[in-house]
């Protein structure tokens, strides 16, 4: 009865080390595919939960809460992390070198890359094949994974590097973008390092928040968990203190009984023998009365 609903969350410290990337799945370590969310609001792969219910129950692989699970055996996939796991500049799949076709899997990237050039993949094979001629001397070619990243500091209509961020449409901007804003607008930009660091401080306030309330969170567990405990301890002396009484009851209400009954069976014998006694002196006056 103690605190049993908070006794998984005991590790819940160990946690905070874990320094896991939020798009990283905690048992498998890569990035989550199809993630599925937990009644504790832990996410994981499907695969890496697949086969793990128990009677329709799925203990948490983090902090041990069971989620009750239908069906599949599986929990609800969870929207808003697959949605942002699908917009991260590290989540395609696959690449094809341009030049042989080849398919290259998300775990290979590391292999391919991409001539900014010629705005096309190569696969290490064809880099050094048809790339390392002297007419490609002056293409640019960079690991795709680099191009990945990289791309995302470009606008997507200009094709220029992000230098201002419009406070009022929450946008990052190309000098082309800024250019073509209307003057009013214009006095709500500010260059993007400005951006960057501002978000970081509010971030790094959220980040505090979050931590402060997993702190109160946690001292309210343990006060629960210490006042569970203490109704636990009541109930156990208020159990002992009720059956002691009704035992002493017992006792007593059985003594009572046993006096009663010997008071009783006294009477009955005094009564028995003085009606005895009258019977005899009756017999005796017969003969005389006859």
């Amino acid at each position: 009865m103690s605190g049993g609903i908070f006794s998984p969350l005991e590790n819940l410290c160990d946690l905070d080390n874990a320094n896991c990337h939020p798009l990283v799945c905690f048992l498998c370590h890569e990035q989550y595919e199809h993630p599925c969310l937990l009644d504790c609001y832990h996410n994981f792969c499907a695969s890496c939960l697949r086969g793990r219910a128990i009677d329709s129950r799925l203990t948490c692989p983090l902090c041990g809460h069971q989620s009750i699970v239908k069906g599949s055996g599986l929990p609800p996939e969870d929207r808003l992390l697959k949605f942002l796991v699908d917009s991260s500049g590290d989540c395609e799949e696959e690449a094809q070198c341009a030049n042989c076709d080849l398919q290259c899997k998300k775990q290979d990237l590391d292999t391919m890359y991409f001539c900014n050039t010629c705005n096309q993949p190569l696969c290490a094979k064809c880099r050094e094949d048809t790339h390392k001629a002297k007419m490609f001397s002056r293409h640019e070619i960079v690991s795709l994974t680099k191009r990945t990243k990289d791309i995302h500091k470009k606008c997507a209509l200009h094709e220029e590097l992000y230098i201002m961020f419009s406070t009022e449409k929450k946008s990052m901007l190309c000098i082309n973008c800024f250019r073509d804003m209307p003057v009013e607008s214009r006095a709500h930009c500010i260059d993007i390092e400005t951006a960057y660091m501002q978000g970081c401080e509010k971030l790094d306030q959220a980040v505090m928040a979050v931590k402060e309330l997993q702190t109160s969170t946690r001292e309210a567990i343990v006060l629960l968990k210490a006042m569970i405990e203490e109704v636990h301890n009541s109930a156990d002396e208020e159990e002992t203190a009720i059956n002691s009484l009704f035992s002493n009851m017992q006792d007593r209400l059985a003594e009572r009984k046993k006096m009663l009954l010997k008071v009783v069976q006294s009477q009955y014998e005094e009564k028995e023998k003085a009606f005895k006694e009258q019977l005899t002196h009756l017999a005796s006056l017969l003969p005389t009365l006859q």
